[in-house]
């Protein structure tokens, strides 16, 4: 996989809630022990990510080290690029890791970085910014802001527990237009909708379990208008993976989204936040990312 026995690797040193110290010095030893020399470069702010993949050398492997938030960046970076990207799971979520059948264990995903296979998946976009794993609009990306706020004793699902508790009492839904494909119209009163190409968001929560990172679809789930009670009986649904199988829930699959809603919105990609707004139009960016997934044998 590593032509020059060399992988660049863009480290978060935040990741984890700070304990990446020791990640790192278990990935440097485990990749000398492979005769693949790491070579550092470490993250101090939003954006330093994306800026060390573009400064580095044609044909170098990039190497998110970190949680979704570094590997957004690092995606971004490649894709379109041709250059190859691997990850390292160390944050909170790792929803990414999952979408790619990589495991959330460090030690097996370091395997899969030095014997897996390049895979050739699709990334997003929305409104100019690209994605990898997906697009929520709505509650849940209300419930990915609240994670920042979240007590930092509590372990990673329990930050996304104590979020949707939080909100559960104060939620909106919200007039929505949905166009699926340029031809499908679909008008609701919805708390959520979801455009993804992952299975995964928070974590936990499986909004879209048969998605596939190389169909050239988003996966598109939203509701229609729920109460409280119905809220509660949704949550269990998303973490089972069932969430379709609800009366109020629906899904489509297409390649472009857009979503126009009454009044500006929250909404993230990848679990990062963007500036509320009202109008989303989101794209499939076919085969755009060259990514180390599981090989044979792995």
């Amino acid at each position: 996989m590593f032509g020059e026995s060399e992988a660049h690797l863009v480290l978060n040193p935040a990741a984890g809630k700070g304990r990446s110290g020791g990640g790192r010095e278990l990935i440097s030893r485990a990749l000398e022990g492979r005769g693949v020399r790491p070579v550092w470069h470490v993250t101090e702010k939003t954006g330093d990510a994306y800026d060390i993949v573009r400064g580095l050398p044609e044909g170098a492997v990039a190497v998110a080290v970190g949680g979704d938030g570094t590997v957004h960046e690092v995606a971004a970076a490649c894709a379109g690029t041709g250059r190859v990207m691997g990850v390292l799971p160390l944050g909170t979520g790792n929803d990414y890791v999952k979408a790619l059948g990589v495991s959330g264990d460090l030690r097996r995903a370091l395997g899969v970085l030095v014997d897996g296979e390049i895979r050739v998946v699709d990334a997003g976009e929305v409104n100019g910014v690209p994605f990898n794993n997906g697009l929520g609009v709505g509650f849940d990306a209300e419930v990915a802001e609240g994670v920042t706020k979240a007590p930092s004793y509590l372990p990673g699902a329990g930050r996304y527990v104590w979020s949707v508790a939080r909100l559960f009492w104060g939620f909106e839904c919200h007039e929505a237009t949905l166009r699926l494909g340029g031809e499908s119209v679909v008008e609701a009163k919805t708390i959520l909708v979801a455009v993804a190409l992952g299975t995964t968001y928070g974590s936990m929560f499986r909004l879209a379990p048969e998605a596939v990172l190389d169909d050239g679809l988003f996966d598109v789930v939203w509701s229609e208008e729920v109460s409280r009670p119905e809220v509660l009986g949704l949550i269990p649904s998303a973490l089972w993976g069932t969430l379709t199988d609800r009366k109020k829930v629906h899904f489509a699959r297409a390649a472009e989204v857009e979503v126009e809603m009454t009044e500006a919105v929250p909404a993230h990609v990848d679990g990062e936040m963007l500036s509320p707004t009202r109008e989303f139009r989101a794209r499939v960016l076919p085969g755009a990312l060259r990514v180390i997934g599981p090989g044979r044998g792995v």
